[in-house]
């Protein structure tokens, strides 16, 4: 397989962040990641863009018939064992000695003990073994309802991929308003550069305004003025002289253009 295609980092980095990368092709990607700036670059963005997601998951507890099964089967293992000596024979009963309980009356105090704990959790009272009942079951009165602290509501993030015309030149932008800086990932070449930079403009009403050079290679963070809404973000690149723009607004051409969508 050719790694040297930054398309196929993109699709490799998604699916390892999702976890459906598996086998040999996972490690011979954590391989790639360990020697390659832009692959690590790849999985930290797919990492922030995905995190969010799971604070829309609700936590589940499992009913109390998936822990009593799986005890079952723990059990059944545990009662499968070959022995190495030969089994000592029965002691001899006398009349002070008791004899042993039966399995049957293990298995009746323990389905005893289960009965126990499931009224416990559902709430009820129940008198246990050798209690006197008192009367009909009375069910507790549950503590009063604590109302539940709401989880903090992640951070929006905006992402963009911007792509120059005649190269395989790209960026992966994202763009984090509540932290005012834009994450940029540079891969691929652009041939025509030559001595000049490539400078970042978020496009306003008011019009283009500058957020920076962008990196040519590996990544790099520039400046998201303060009070930017995730709203209609539109951002372009321009070329500009070595330093960027010297008057504040774009001088060269406009390469490229493009949204940036809300991602979590």
């Amino acid at each position: 397989m050719k790694y040297d295609n930054p398309k196929l980092h993109q699709i490799l980095a998604a699916e390892y962040v999702l976890g459906t990368l598996r086998g040999r092709a996972r490690h011979r990607f954590e391989r790639l990641a360990r020697s390659e700036t832009a692959v690590r670059s790849e999985i930290r963005f797919w990492e922030s863009r995905l995190a969010g997601l799971a604070a829309d998951l609700e936590p589940k507890s499992p009913p109390p018939s998936v822990w009593f099964a799986l005890q079952h089967k723990i059990d059944s293992a545990r009662a499968v064992v070959t022995p190495i000596r030969r089994p000592l024979p029965p002691p001899v009963q006398t009349k002070d000695v008791p004899p042993p309980t039966s399995p049957w009356r293990i298995l009746a105090g323990l389905a005893t003990a289960a009965g126990v704990v499931l009224a416990v959790l559902i709430g009820t009272r129940v008198p246990l073994p050798g209690e006197p009942a008192s009367g009909p079951v009375a069910i507790t009165t549950p503590p009063p309802a604590v109302s539940p602290v709401p989880a903090p509501v992640p951070a929006p993030i905006y992402v963009s991929l911007l792509r120059l015309p005649e190269s395989d030149m790209q960026w992966t932008l994202a763009v984090r308003p509540a932290a005012d800086e834009v994450l940029a990932v540079a891969s691929g070449a652009y041939p025509k550069l030559g001595a000049h930079s490539l400078e970042l403009w978020l496009i306003t009403e008011a019009g283009p305004v500058s957020l920076g050079l962008l990196p040519t290679a590996g990544e790099g963070r520039l400046k998201l003025p303060a009070g930017v809404s995730g709203a209609q973000l539109t951002l372009a690149i321009s070329m500009e002289p070595v330093g960027g723009s010297p008057t504040g607004q774009p001088t060269g051409p406009v390469l490229t253009s493009g949204p940036a969508l809300k991602a979590a």
